[in-house]
């Protein structure tokens, strides 16, 4: 998990701390440029001091979304991002923690590490392969996408329908679109 997130936003400026480090002036500095934030190895207990954080305790100051973080108010830029990760296998975080925050288990199983030693493998072995595979899995998303917007977009023109459907032009080409596209 770890690996995937700082792969996801080094072109960001990820921002990789602990809660063991001085992390107070490099977390308000994230949050002032907009940058994503990474704190590793959190145990079940987290640093009150990223509490108006979780809460997004934003205020309108002069115009300007602020948070307060410890003593200083500092502008808040939507554009941040904070994760948090921990080595536990299985943490039991108080019910205002859950409550705050978005948990995903990335525990890896036996099926998960095959595929993974796998694909690295291939990708040693013959990387023209394992290229070929990180464009299909890609277009295989984009594609995903492109049929759930369709799929918005027929569902909408079909609630707003006035009168018989098959009257409805926009709706018949809609239909037709989505049919080629799903195919």
């Amino acid at each position: 998990a770890v690996s995937w997130i700082k792969k996801k936003e080094e072109k960001a400026g990820l921002v990789v701390k602990t809660f063991h480090d001085d992390y107070v002036k490099r977390l308000e500095l994230a949050i002032m440029y907009g940058k994503p934030f990474l704190f590793e190895g959190i145990d079940e207990e987290l640093d009150p001091m990223v509490d108006p954080v979780l809460d997004k305790q934003v205020s309108i100051v002069n115009g300007q979304k602020m948070i307060t973080l410890g003593d200083a108010q500092i502008e808040w830029k939507e554009e941040f991002q904070l994760y948090l990760t921990s080595k536990l296998s299985n943490p039991a975080y108080s019910p205002e923690v859950m409550g705050k925050v978005s948990i995903i288990n990335c525990c890896v199983t036996l099926d998960g590490l095959q595929q993974q030693l796998l694909n690295v493998t291939v990708g040693k072995e013959k990387p023209e392969l394992e290229e070929q595979r990180q464009q299909l899995i890609q277009t295989m998303s984009s594609n995903r996408q492109t049929l759930k917007q369709l799929e918005d977009v027929l569902l909408r023109e079909l609630a707003n329908s006035k009168g018989s459907i098959l009257d409805n032009d926009d709706l018949i080409s809609t239909l037709g679109e989505t049919k080629t596209k799903a195919v």
